[in-house]
């Protein structure tokens, strides 16, 4: 069961697929990404992707597409299986070398087949917004949101009919502040919109420049304008405001685990065979399986994964790793990765701030 739920109104009767793109390096989130996919990195509990795939099954989406690049594909399958235990259907579309998010779309041509679809960046949180854009009644649609710096992402500029009439992939003039948050649904007829665009100056077939094919064409492409939080996790700064509002605004008290001689305040989840011994949390927290908590205090926005343990030491505002071991020191506003040690071995100032690959060693 989910210890974190969305809460939305289901459209049982949908028929759509959904496709979720989880190739790319992340080579901003290194060296975190080193080892593996960033889309499967842990917010509130949960992997990046499947917060999306769970938005997409609970407005009635079952048949999902995921794209995989040459990032540790095999954890991926390794995670989502078959999709049954999400209660989903998963087929696996492979795209090797990332060439563009519209060469990613293009490799979907015959698992989709003649039925429209939604597109999913896996490492965007967008969980708003989401039924509107699957009832559409034109050849694209697309999500949008208000942003101040329109130069990090593609933007759609509307005429003063309320029509979608171009769209520019990172435009060094501001053009528009409607960003294109990652989500997209489609007919089949942008594969044939692909088929006639070129590479880019950074040698990417992009999705912006196969939706103004669309536009070129006379085909319309529908919008929606999103006024809530959505979040692209491109960065370890935005990855910690991802899990700050998230634990913030779904989590729910669950206690499977076994609390001695400890005080827990707010919202805490403890799943189950975790220890929490001599210590205080204050939620909202997130506390994954066979963890072991002793003698710390465990601070709000902090999500645990699973195989940790703690000991004398206060962790804060962090997102830390499954099978982590952090002992004798005061950490604030970090990334640890999983299967790292960080073990205090003289005097530290408190406060410090890491960011931290798997399996490292560091001893401070």
């Amino acid at each position: 069961m989910d210890k974190i739920k969305i809460f939305t109104n289901p459209i049982h009767s949908l028929v759509m697929k959904a496709i979720i793109l989880h190739g790319g390096q992340g080579t901003r989130l290194r060296p975190l990404t080193h080892t593996g996919p960033k889309q499967l990195i842990k917010i509130a509990g949960k992997p990046i992707s499947l917060w999306g795939v769970l938005s997409l099954r609970d407005i009635g989406i079952r048949d999902f597409g995921i794209i995989l690049g040459n990032n540790h594909p095999e954890k991926v399958i390794e995670y989502y299986g078959d999709g049954s235990k999400f209660g989903i259907k998963v087929t696996y579309i492979y795209q090797g070398e990332a060439r563009g998010l519209a060469d990613a779309i293009y490799k979907v041509k015959d698992f989709v087949k003649d039925d429209n679809f939604i597109v999913y960046l896996g490492d965007n949180v967008v969980l708003e917004g989401l039924d509107k854009l699957v009832s559409f009644n034109s050849s694209a649609s697309i999500l949008l949101a208000r942003v101040d710096n329109p130069n990090r992402f593609g933007v759609a500029v509307i005429n003063n009919d309320n029509k979608v009439v171009r769209l520019v992939e990172k435009p060094k003039e501001r053009i528009s502040d409607l960003a294109l948050v990652g989500v997209y649904t489609f007919t089949p007829e942008i594969f044939h919109a692909i088929e006639k665009i070129k590479p880019s100056w950074r040698g990417e077939l992009e999705i912006t420049d196969a939706i103004q094919e669309l536009i070129n064409e006379g085909k319309e492409v529908s919008y929606s304008i999103i006024k809530g939080w959505w979040k692209d996790t491109g960065t370890p700064d935005d990855l910690l405001e991802a899990n700050m509002i998230l634990l913030d605004r779904y989590l729910e008290t669950v206690n499977k685990g076994k609390v001695v001689d400890s005080r827990v305040e707010g919202r805490v989840v403890i799943d189950e065979g975790s220890v929490v011994e001599k210590s205080v949390i204050r939620g909202p927290v997130y506390v994954g399986k066979n963890c072991k908590i002793r003698g710390s205090h465990i601070l709000p926005f902090t999500s645990i994964g699973d195989n940790v343990v703690i000991e004398d030491s206060e962790v804060s505002n962090s997102l830390i790793m499954d099978d982590v071991q952090i002992k004798g020191l005061s950490i604030t506003q970090s990334l640890i990765g999983s299967g790292a040690r960080v073990l205090k071995k003289e005097n530290l100032p408190t406060g410090r701030i890491f960011i931290i690959g798997e399996n490292s060693l560091v001893e401070v």
